[in-house]
């Protein structure tokens, strides 16, 4: 039996939490081509392309693609998070892959980061060679 790359495997993964948030409350969906520079308090790596923005009962859902990669995105998400008082914990990893969660007081935002090179039917997850990343912010 042959093993899947990691990042088939995070794939899922995200299309997943993109679509459980969305079921779980959707009130609009913006896809969008321009700049994003925050996702309210939260930082956006830079240079990014927003792609698609989902508000939900439970917060907000960004996507974001980026030529920089996961590494950086990863790093700048570590270091300007802290710098806004947040507390991150262990970051979960799949190979160059990875979910960063942070948490300030009753606000947590999560940031998968992926590079994906992979279109699934209609839907292109990613452009050749882009990173992706996904945020996530709740607010209680």
């Amino acid at each position: 039996m042959k093993t899947m790359k990691t990042k088939y495997i995070l794939v899922p993964v995200l299309a997943l939490i993109v679509l459980a948030t969305c079921i779980s409350g959707c009130v609009s969906t913006t896809p969008s081509g321009g700049q994003g520079n925050s996702t309210n308090a939260v930082p956006v790596y830079q240079p990014s392309l927003k792609t698609a923005s989902v508000n939900t009962s439970e917060g907000n859902v960004t996507t974001y693609q980026t030529t920089g990669s996961a590494t950086q995105v990863a790093d700048f998400y570590k270091t300007e998070m802290a710098n806004r008082g947040y507390q991150g914990s262990t970051p979960v990893h799949q190979g160059s892959d990875v979910i960063l969660t942070f948490v300030n007081g009753t606000s947590s935002v999560h940031v998968a980061i992926a590079t994906v090179n992979l279109q699934i039917g209609p839907v292109n997850l990613s452009q050749a060679g882009a990173t992706t990343f996904i945020i996530t912010q709740r607010s209680a």
